[in-house]
C-alpha cells in the first residue's frame, strides 16, 4: 500500500517508537482521533502563531522546522525525517500558541492527531510517556548543539556541522539529496546565502564534499569533523 494513503493506526506498519507502545484499544483511540494530510512541498504544516490543537507525526517526506524572525530572514531550528513527532513542545502549555512554523520539504503525509488524546495517553501509559520525554530530550538537546554553533563557530564550522547533521542524523549516509536550498540552508547555519555557496564551493575544492545534480556527498568525514570541532 502506498504510504500516502490513509491506513488505520493498529494496521500502520510506519508506527514511530512512541506508538509502538501502544494497546490495540489505544491505537484504536488515536486512530478515532486523527487524520491523514498531503502537503505538497512548499506548504506549511504548522504556523507560527497559530492554536496548537493536534501533534503531528510526519509519515512520509521531510518537513523544515523554523522560527519566523522577519519578512526576509527566518532560523532553521530543525530538519524532520519521516517517523517524528511534531509540536510535542506544545503539551500541557496552557497558552497553546505555537512557538514555530513547519514547512514541507517535499511531498509530505502528515497523521494530524487530536492534542487532548495525546495528553491522555501520557497518563495512562507510562511506556508511551517515556518515549515522548526521550524524544523531547533529543529535541533539546539537537538546539543545544545548535545554539553553540550559531554563537561560537565561523562559517566553515557552521555549513561543516549542518553537513554532518544531515548526513548522520537525517539522511543516515554520506551520500544525499540536498533537499533544503541554498536559502533553506543560509538559514539553517545563520548565515547568508552567498556566504553558504562560497563555503560548499571551498570545500568542494578542497576534495571533502561533492556537490553536483542535487547530491551532497561527503568524501572526507574525518576533515569534515576536524573543521567542525576548529569552529
Amino acid at each position: 500500500m502506498n504510504s500516502f494513503e490513509p491506513i488505520g493506526c493498529t494496521e500502520c506498519k510506519e508506527k514511530s517508537l512512541c506508538f509502538k507502545q501502544l494497546n490495540k484499544d489505544e491505537l484504536k483511540l488515536t486512530n478515532e482521533n486523527k487524520v491523514q494530510i498531503h502537503f505538497k512541498k512548499g506548504e506549511i504544516i504548522s504556523k507560527q502563531g497559530s492554536f496548537v490543537t493536534h501533534i503531528m507525526y510526519l509519515k512520509n517526506g521531510y518537513a523544515k522546522v523554523y522560527k519566523e524572525t522577519d519578512i526576509n530572514h527566518n532560523l532553521i531550528l530543525d530538519i524532520i525525517p519521516p517517523g517524528k513527532l511534531i509540536g510535542l513542545t506544545s503539551l500541557f502549555n496552557t497558552d497553546n500558541i505555537a512557538r514555530f512554523s513547519v514547512a514541507a520539504l517535499d511531498n509530505t503525509a502528515v497523521c494530524s492527531i487530536d492534542r487532548n488524546t495525546i495528553e491522555k495517553l501520557i497518563h495512562q501509559n507510562s511506556q508511551f510517556a517515556k518515549t515522548v520525554i526521550a524524544s523531547l530530550n533529543g529535541e533539546s538537546l539537537q538546539f543545544y548543539d545548535k545554539m553553540a554553533s550559531l554563537t561560537q563557530k565561523q562559517m566553515n564550522g557552521r555549513v561543516a556541522d549542518a553537513l554532518i547533521y544531515l548526513s548522520e542524523n537525517i539522511f543516515k549516509s554520506k551520500k544525499f539529496k540536498m533537499i533544503l536550498s541554498r536559502k533553506d540552508l543560509a538559514d539553517f547555519t545563520g548565515m547568508s546565502m552567498m556566504s553558504v555557496v562560497r563555503t560548499l564551493k571551498d570545500l568542494k575544492t578542497e576534495d571533502i564534499i561533492e556537490n553536483e545534480n542535487g547530491f551532497i556527498e561527503i568524501k572526507n568525514i574525518n576533515t569534515l569533523k576536524q573543521i567542525s570541532l576548529r569552529g
